[in-house]
């Protein structure tokens, strides 16, 4: 995989790591640059905890960067960031300062980084396939009148008497 890849995934995870330590070593003063709100320990630790996950998935995929790890992460950072951005500036549930902005700002353009290092574009040759594998079935009309033709070249009146005897034989 690209190097550009790797190096965000790094330090997204390292970024998400430090939130993560943040948030257990020193709770209530994290909390507070977080969030407006009462602080609530069990909220607290649950964010810790999901930063240390977060944290994982990107180094798990930065070492092993096979693309559905790629769309994962970029799927993991494109809600962190709509939260993010929700919390900030539409509810006004998370205080607008620099640590809260750049982290959302790091992770919205590491996100949308690998959302497009993970999009190829079709090639030509599949175009008109169902897949990349096999071709899909096209059918063309044929014209009535080829349809009368191809029927009396085939011996179609060879099938009525056959299917005339069949019928004599069942009664």
């Amino acid at each position: 995989m690209k190097a550009h890849v790797k190096l965000g995934l790094y330090i997204v995870a390292a970024v998400s790591v430090l939130w993560g330590v943040a948030l257990f070593m020193s709770p209530r003063t994290v909390h507070g640059v977080l969030s407006g709100g009462p602080y609530d320990p069990a909220a607290t630790g649950l964010v810790g905890a999901a930063m240390f996950a977060y944290a994982l998935l990107f180094f798990i995929a930065a070492l092993n960067p096979v693309k559905p790890l790629l769309n994962a992460s970029a799927m993991a950072l494109g809600f962190f960031t709509v939260v993010a951005v929700f919390s900030m500036f539409l509810s006004a549930a998370m205080p607008r300062n620099l640590w809260t902005f750049f982290s959302t700002l790091l992770y919205l353009s590491i996100g949308l980084i690998l959302f497009f290092s993970t999009l190829e574009p079709r090639p030509a040759s599949t175009i008109g396939h169902d897949s990349v594998t096999r071709p899909s079935k096209v059918r063309r009309k044929v014209a009535p009148q080829r349809r009368a033709a191809a029927r009396s070249s085939a011996g179609a009146g060879r099938r009525k008497t056959a299917r005339a005897g069949t019928k004599k034989r069942r009664r």
